[in-house]
């Protein structure tokens, strides 16, 4: 069995995609975490290594586009805990009417509701809209995951808003 020259690169280069993770991010951590995660997506694929002209070009690229998803990620967690850190905000009148309890149980119902109504969209809605909404991916990284034009992620996408946006805006009175 031939040797795949990707996973030779992976191995000769791992350090040299950590210090260049580490130089444009200034994070060594999240420079290995990056490269760790590179690793487990080359693994994933079925690269032919005879597209590869260059395997430490590829390597690059494919680490710097896993460290903008990371950051990108890391920056939208940041801020949906910063919301969840002020809870008046949200709970609003009924903080003084319900209990913790009944709190918890509306929470439990609503989170019912919504998994049960993504449950219910068409299965390209559906994926779409779990690929976007909670894995937070680009429209073009789900055309081309899902092998679809933009265009038809982008209909998928509406399709799927227009069914779930009366759920997602229902406040309780």
């Amino acid at each position: 069995m031939k040797n795949n020259p990707l996973i030779e690169a992976l191995v000769t280069y791992h350090d040299d995609l950590v210090d260049y993770i580490s130089y444009r991010f200034g994070d060594r951590q999240f420079a290995q975490e990056v490269v760790q995660e590179t690793c487990i997506r080359v693994l994933q694929k079925t690269i032919q290594p005879e597209e590869i002209q260059s395997p430490m070009a590829f390597l690059r690229t494919i680490c710097l586009r896993v460290a903008i998803d990371f950051y990108r990620k890391e920056k939208h967690v940041h801020k949906w805990m910063d919301f969840c850190q002020e809870p008046q905000d949200y709970v609003g009148s009924h903080q003084k009417t319900l209990t913790s309890p009944e709190l918890q149980f509306a929470k439990q119902q609503r989170e019912q509701i919504l998994l049960l109504t993504i449950q219910q969209l068409p299965e390209n809605c559906r994926d779409i809209f779990i690929l976007t909404q909670l894995y937070h991916y680009s429209q073009h990284e789900v055309a081309e995951h899902l092998n679809l034009s933009r265009g038809m992620v982008a209909r998928y996408l509406a399709k799927a808003f227009k069914i779930m946006l009366p759920i997602l805006l229902v406040h309780d009175e």
